[in-house]
Parts: structure tokens; C-alpha cells; sequence
């Protein structure tokens, strides 16, 4: 029986944290202090909301439709820098916008026609994108005061730290109340996911450092290649042809976007 959500939350990001304490040790309290603690918190909060929804539905849909909606992301973050980061919101912007919208509604139109529990779930994977979108935003800002180290170690510490009520009461999910110790594969599985999470997470935190935030999203598109093929030698998951289709349009818009930016930096700096 697998741990409620909140628990593999909670737990993910503890092994995560614990697998870079030796690192923290060995650079100094200097190297990884915080110098926006606020800022760390904030992306805390978005992320461990994101993530409660994530690992909640995340059973019921298979990685290639997870992939198809994480595409939306780059979407997201783009109207966040808009709105927060003073980015300006031009005609090409607004049309890549309208073009993932569309692919959005692709891939949920399943869950629009057919009220199915995975349809819903892929519906409920969608409220998640803006809530990572908002997190990565903040760690685009952190790059500006913390080291890339330093901000994957402190998100593993903020969402232990904020996810553990949840995982101690588990809101029922599903249906128990009680904390449920990880089986020994378990603790093996969490620990490669804290692994391979915080190594993608530090990969990405130094990519936003020394590049745009368009500039990093779009390798993400790869993601849709690696989780088909995981999803289905792992799970015998295979793509729908809805999520293909709309990750593509959604690919396409923020890919056309990407590039449309780098041969007109001027507009987009205007």
C-alpha cells in the first residue's frame, strides 16, 4: 500500500535535503545562507501546493499527459514575469499564449466530454503548472542573491518543513490518518527521487542563472519523448492521442516564441 500523498511529499524532499547536508557541512553556513528568506518561503508555499496536487493525481495519469501538461508551464511563467517582473506583454507573446491555450484544451478534452477519474485527474494536473510556474519565477529571482546549491537546498528544507503537518494528519488521503513508515523499496525509491529531483532541480536553478527564462523552458519539451518511453517500459503507459497532439501544439507555441524572441530581442526589451 503506497504512503498518502503529503507523506511522499514530505519524504521526498527530506531524503533530497539529507543527500545535500554533507555538501552544506563541508561549504560553510556562508555559501548557503539565505539572503531572501522570504523569497525561499514564498517559493515553499507554491511548491508544496503544487506538489500535493501533483503526487495526488499523478496515479491516475500517465507520464507522456503529465508531460503534455507541464508544457504549459513555460506559458505560465511568461505571464507571471509580465505581471510581476515589469516583462513586457506584446502581440507575439499574447498569440503564443492563445495558441497553448489551445493545446491545453486539447489534451483536457477528454476530461470535458467524459468525467472519468483520470480525465479529472489530468484537469486537476493543470492547477498544479501555475503553482511550479510561480515557483521556478522565484527561483529565477533567488539566482540573483543565492547560490544554485544553496536554493535547491533550502526548497528541500521549506517544503519538509511546510508539507510535514499534511503528512502527519494525511487529510485522509486516502482515507487513513495514521503515518505510515516506507517499506525498505520504498526508501529506496524515495531516496532515487531525491536523488535525480534535486539534481534536475540544481541543473535548472543553475540554467536560469546564466540564461533567460525562455531560453531554459524550452529543453523542457524533451520531457514528452522521456517520459513516453518510461511511462512505457516501467508502467506499459501509452500517450493518447489527444496528449500528443495537444503537447505538440502547446510545444510548438512556446517554441515559436522562444525563437521569435531571440531574432527580435529589441521587441522583447521594448
Amino acid at each position: 500500500m503506497l504512503p498518502p500523498p503529503p507523506q511522499v511529499v514530505c519524504l521526498r524532499y527530506f531524503v533530497g535535503s539529507m543527500l545535500l547536508l554533507p555538501f552544506v557541512i563541508l561549504g560553510g553556513w556562508e555559501r548557503y545562507r539565505p539572503r531572501r528568506p522570504s523569497l525561499h518561503a514564498w517559493r515553499g508555499v507554491f511548491h508544496v501546493a503544487g506538489s500535493l496536487i501533483w503526487f495526488s493525481v499523478i496515479p491516475f495519469v500517465s507520464l507522456a499527459e503529465a508531460s503534455a501538461i507541464g508544457f504549459t508551464g513555460p506559458i505560465f511563467m511568461m505571464l507571471g514575469a509580465t505581471l510581476f517582473l515589469g516583462e513586457r506583454m506584446y502581440g507575439a507573446r499574447w498569440a503564443a499564449v492563445l495558441i497553448a491555450f489551445g493545446g491545453v484544451l486539447v489534451v483536457l478534452w477528454p476530461g470535458l466530454v467524459h468525467a472519468d477519474i483520470a480525465s479529472i485527474s489530468t484537469i486537476w494536473m493543470l492547477v498544479s503548472s501555475p503553482l511550479f510556474a510561480a515557483s521556478f519565477l522565484l527561483s529565477k529571482v533567488l539566482t540573483r542573491y543565492d547560490r544554485p546549491e544553496a536554493i535547491v537546498f533550502w526548497l528541500g528544507v521549506v517544503i519538509c518543513t511546510f508539507s510535514l503537518p499534511f503528512a502527519v494528519v494525511a487529510l485522509e488521503w486516502p482515507l487513513r490518518v495514521a503515518w505510515e513508515w516506507p517499506t525498505a523499496m520504498q526508501w529506496v525509491l524515495l531516496g532515487t527521487c531525491g536523488i535525480v529531483g534535486s539534481t534536475a532541480h540544481y541543473c535548472m536553478t543553475r540554467a536560469y542563472r546564466i540564461a533567460d527564462v525562455s531560453a531554459v523552458q524550452s529543453v523542457r519539451f524533451l520531457d514528452l519523448v522521456w517520459a513516453s518511453v518510461f511511462g512505457f517500459l516501467m508502467f506499459a503507459h501509452l500517450p493518447t492521442i489527444w496528449a500528443l497532439a495537444g503537447g505538440s501544439i502547446i510545444c510548438a507555441a512556446t517554441l515559436w516564441i522562444a525563437r521569435y524572441e531571440a531574432r527580435h530581442p529589441q521587441e522583447a526589451k521594448a
